[in-house]
């Protein structure tokens, strides 16, 4: 089922990962599945990393549990 990540563009959002991770951060990026692999992908500029976190993550439609505009 597909969770519509096109129209979190540009939103603050709060993402539970397949890994349990809950990321807050600003979407900065989308690619459709047509030029993917057949996957949607957003990537989420990350809300106070740590220093020893990367400061963006990039995510597939598949590894998202939940996402919300916060």
């Amino acid at each position: 089922m597909s969770k519509q990540l096109w129209n979190y563009l540009h939103s603050k959002v709060q993402v539970v990962n397949s890994d349990g991770q809950v990321i807050n951060g600003l979407v900065t990026d989308f690619v459709d599945e047509m030029d993917n692999d057949e996957q949607d992908e957003i990537t989420i500029l990350i809300d106070n990393p740590n220093l020893d976190e990367p400061t963006e993550i990039s995510l597939f439609e598949s590894e998202i549990v939940s996402i919300k505009k916060i």
